[in-house]
């Protein structure tokens, strides 16, 4: 069976939450409100909360014969992207990403605490699976970053036909957020480039089987071209603003159907099928 930590699982989503609202909070405040040694400590807070958070990420997979499904997947991903902004914001400018980030990571953690464990992956115990693995959720957590950016980016828009009030007044600038949107949406690019080349050379030492395209590889390689057609466009055309929030917005949603989606058809739907 699964590792499974239901008190411990409820404790973190609330920490989220509770950080989350204090966060939202605190920004709807004057602008000088948020001191600088305040905003150390929610950044140290969100560290601590992460560190806390690791054994439900990691322990699942970590056992003679690791588990794996929808839940633990919505659980990595939502640590990953948070743990790459709270590593980012030591070196870059990311103020109001946050009141986004963790909110969504709130709603995720809910999600996945609805879910049932995953399945046997014994194949998620072999060293190369482990690297494609790795690369794979890597790149899914730029992606999730790249979303929030986006919906950031959506928000800034709005600022520039309104006046703005509350956390609105102190989001980067707009320029600052597509240039950082972008930096994201290359490194996850080649992550995801990564991930599909290394499963299509591995496939059949890692499945025991040639690649197959089914709706996973489908909506990956869909999603893939997605990303590769924005980034073009941005390089050649000079692609920004509500372009580049939709296309993200489409690519991200594209990804969390291929893997998500199947894990969540897999784990759920398919296994009460076979139950009735």
């Amino acid at each position: 069976m699964p590792t499974s930590f239901p008190p411990y699982s409820i404790a973190i989503w609330l920490g989220y939450a509770l950080l989350a609202c204090w966060l939202s909070y605190r920004r709807r405040q004057p602008l000088d409100a948020t001191s600088t040694g305040e905003q150390r400590s929610q950044h140290l807070a969100l560290g601590l909360l992460l560190l806390a958070h690791a054994p439900l990420v990691f322990l699942p997979v970590a056992g003679p014969v690791p588990h794996f499904g929808a839940r633990e997947a919505l659980g990595l991903l939502t640590w990953l992207a948070v743990l790459i902004y709270w590593t980012a914001a030591f070196l870059i400018r990311l103020d109001g990403l946050q009141t986004v980030l963790l909110p969504v990571a709130a709603v995720s953690l809910g999600i996945s605490l609805l879910l049932p464990g995953g399945h046997a992956t014994p194949w998620l115990a072999a060293p190369l699976m482990q690297a494609h693995f790795a690369i794979a959720m890597l790149a899914y957590g730029f992606f999730a970053v790249a979303a929030g950016l986006a919906l950031l980016m959506r928000l800034a828009d709005r600022q520039l036909h309104q006046p703005a009030r509350g956390l609105l007044r102190q989001l980067p600038p707009l320029l600052a957020l597509e240039r950082l949107l972008f930096s994201t949406l290359t490194l996850g690019f080649v992550l995801l480039t990564l991930t599909l080349l290394t499963g299509a050379v591995f496939s059949e030492e890692l499945f025991g089987r040639p690649l197959s395209f089914n709706h996973k590889t489908v909506f990956s390689l869909t999603a893939w071209a997605v990303f590769a057609i924005l980034l073009w466009g941005r390089r050649t055309r000079g692609w920004r603003g509500r372009i580049a929030v939709n296309w993200t917005l489409a690519g991200f949603a594209l990804l969390l159907l291929a893997y998500i989606g199947s894990r969540f058809v897999l784990d759920t739907v398919l296994r009460h099928a076979a139950g009735q």
